[in-house]
């Protein structure tokens, strides 16, 4: 069942990233720190997220590293072509930076006690919203979301 907060972030976070979600919660989970108050997520049979949004971050993470891959292979460049831009685009550094820039540090949900939104939170947050993309719309989504964030 949706709450007022997650109505608030999920619509925020869809106006940001240029991309309604078919399947809400995934969005939602996406906006969960490590520690956040939230267990259970409703939708799609409900699931479990007791690490927050750790496991799509990962999966972000790496649809990050494809997308960048299949923009670099085409022009026969070096491998250390590809490290400088998978370091340049993809580095916590910048995804805090690009997450912060965007107003997503307004939808985390934080764990309690906690006010400040850290890097390694936001650059987790950033590379899970990725991921939710992606399981949501598919490949051309996540190219989508990371064309309007500016990390392709």
């Amino acid at each position: 069942m949706e709450t007022p907060q997650m109505n608030l972030a999920v619509n925020g976070v869809e106006a940001i990233i240029a991309y309604p979600f078919r399947d809400r919660f995934i969005l939602w989970e996406a906006l969960q720190a490590a520690g956040s108050p939230v267990s259970l997520m409703g939708g799609a049979g409900g699931r479990s997220i007791p690490n927050g949004n750790k496991r799509l971050a990962v999966l972000g993470d790496k649809l990050l590293d494809l997308v960048l891959c299949e923009q670099w292979y085409p022009d026969g460049q070096a491998k250390g072509v590809y490290d400088q831009l998978r370091q340049r685009v993809g580095s916590n550094n910048n995804l805090n930076s690009i997450g912060n820039q965007a107003g997503l540090h307004t939808f985390i949900n934080r764990a309690g006690g906690v006010t400040a939104i850290s890097p390694v939170t936001m650059t987790a947050t950033v590379e899970a919203i990725l991921g939710a993309v992606y399981l949501d719309g598919g490949m051309q989504a996540v190219k989508d979301v990371m064309q309007t964030l500016h990390l392709a």
